[in-house]
């Protein structure tokens, strides 16, 4: 059996094929790298430049053309911050597809578990906790792992190339650009922290697993270990060096040469946040976990068996939902919101999915009572045997639906939900949260609000309806269940009504 695996990064795109013999014995045949940048000036202008699409799609065909003469049976493509983000990633997608690359775009979350699933497949985990790091172009994901025990996971959308972007210093850079650059990141640290658990274990060891690190780790010690202590004369360096400078006399790879100060930063500054002082960069990443989560479930790209598992959720609607329009109408909804919200949660397709699906078996509850229909609900998803589905994703389903309405989901409070792996409590988070205003957009089940957008209003956030009609109790409703979103966004939301709907 021969797989391909490519991650498209925000910064490189990467390639692996591997070959295993169904025994658990498998082998590297291929491996390929190259840095176009997908997300270069995407923090500005939120696109991915024509440069960097064309450069983009000519990578992927060459790997492509290399997969072919492997006669691989299974290829996985993920893309990763800068397909999450970008306004024309759809269209890069459709182009990579017309390639033979059919790329699947996976959130932080995502992200973080399968760059885990590759580390735990690279090396024994030490006995003393320790952190994975990947710092992309787009992103940076982290997590705790205290005795092979998974504590805490967290996808921050700050990546090399988007702090640089962000921040735009000179070259080379000023003393304002330094502290202009360290305000930023104060600022990424610290809303990070608000969804992390304040009992984390303490770390002194770092697992990295970027080429950011990589690089770091050459011009900081000359070797893939590094303490935080020999970080910081090199990034002293760096920033006291011009592009040109960096790359004749600091050895930095040319195509990181303008951005890798910035970096350093960045990576002393989440050292710093995690109290750890040594970094041991492996040369594993998100593509390593890719073939594991295939070999795992033999050798299927995941996830399987698409058309199969929206038959197995809209058979059991049927059977059990007592109002489908209302439930479509949500589903629909829930879709424009999620699309609105997704660079601000950093969410792929697969959860796209998970929201369809849940919005659509939202109300299946009402088919045993009335009252904790939520719960109700839950039960049934988690027992009908939906075909086509992991169990995790059973369970992430049945959660969100669970959370949908009452109380928000609280891992000291709710058993269930406290069960699930850190990185999918924080996917069902955000899910149950859109839900929530989703279904409350509906609340008389009159499908009154025809359509939902998202506007960015510099400090604020435009949460734009239209629609038709007396709104007021939608409004009410929204004002109550958007609650959970609105405190997730950390922006003041601001709705506004457009078309004639009514409100006070």
């Amino acid at each position: 059996m021969r797989i391909a695996a490519i991650d498209v990064g925000s910064n490189s795109i990467h390639l692996v094929v591997v070959e295993s013999d169904g025994n658990g014995d498998h082998h590297v045949l291929a491996r390929e790298k190259a840095m176009v940048r997908l997300a270069r000036g995407g923090a500005k202008s939120g696109r991915i430049g024509a440069e960097a699409f064309a450069a983009g799609l000519e990578v992927l065909g060459k790997m492509k053309r290399i997969i072919d003469s492997f006669e691989c049976e299974t290829l996985m493509a993920c893309g990763t911050a800068a397909l999450r983000d970008a306004a024309n990633s759809g269209d890069f997608v459709v182009e990579a597809a017309k390639i033979g690359v059919p790329i699947r775009v996976i959130s932080g979350e995502e992200e973080a578990r399968l760059i885990h699933q590759a580390v735990s497949h690279a090396i024994p985990f030490p006995e003393e906790p320790v952190v994975l790091m990947d710092i992309g172009g787009g992103s940076t994901e982290m997590t705790w792992v205290n005795m092979g025990h998974i504590e805490a996971s967290v996808s921050i959308p700050w990546g090399l190339q988007r702090l640089a972007d962000a921040t735009a210093t000179a070259d080379p850079p000023t003393a304002k650009d330094l502290k202009t650059v360290n305000s930023v990141i104060r600022k990424a640290l610290k809303k990070a922290r608000k969804r992390l658990p304040k009992n984390l274990s303490k770390a002194r060891l770092v697992l990295g697993t970027s080429g950011t690190l990589e690089d770091l780790g050459r011009g900081a010690s000359g070797a893939y270990i590094f303490t935080a202590e020999q970080l910081r004369p090199f990034r002293q360096k760096l920033w006291r060096s011009n592009s040109k400078n960096r790359i004749e006399k600091l050895g930095v790879d040319p195509k990181r040469a303008e951005v890798l100060h910035v970096g350093a930063s960045w990576a002393s500054a989440l050292l710093d946040w995690v109290g750890a002082n040594e970094v041991r960069v492996l040369q594993v990443g998100l593509r390593e976990g890719m073939v594991w989560e295939a070999l795992k479930h033999g050798g299927v790209a995941i996830p399987p068996l698409s058309e199969r598992r929206r038959a197995s959720v809209e058979q059991l609607a049927s059977r059990l939902d007592p109002d489908p329009g209302h439930s479509y109408h949500v589903q629909r909804l829930s879709d424009q919101l999620f699309l609105a919200l997704r660079p601000h949660f950093e969410l792929g397709d697969p959860e796209r999915e998970w929201l369809s699906y849940a919005a659509r078996l939202h109300d299946v509850g009402f088919s045993v009572s009335e009252k904790g229909h939520h719960k109700h609900g839950a039960y049934l998803i988690r027992n009908a045997a939906l075909q086509g589905f992991w169990p995790e994703e059973i369970e992430i389903l049945s959660q969100v639906v669970r959370h949908h309405r009452g109380k928000a989901p609280d891992p000291y409070k709710h058993e269930a939900f406290l069960q699930l792996e850190p990185w999918h409590r924080n996917v069902v988070e955000k899910l149950c949260a859109i839900l929530r205003v989703a279904d409350a957009l509906d609340r008389r089940r009159r499908q009154t609000v025809h359509n939902v957008r998202v506007e960015n209003g510099g400090d604020e956030l435009h949460l734009v309806l239209e629609a038709a009609g007396d709104l007021r109790a939608e409004l009410e409703a929204v004002a109550d269940k958007g609650k959970m979103l609105f405190e997730m966004l950390e922006m003041p939301v601001e709705i506004r009504v457009e078309g004639g709907g009514m409100q006070d």
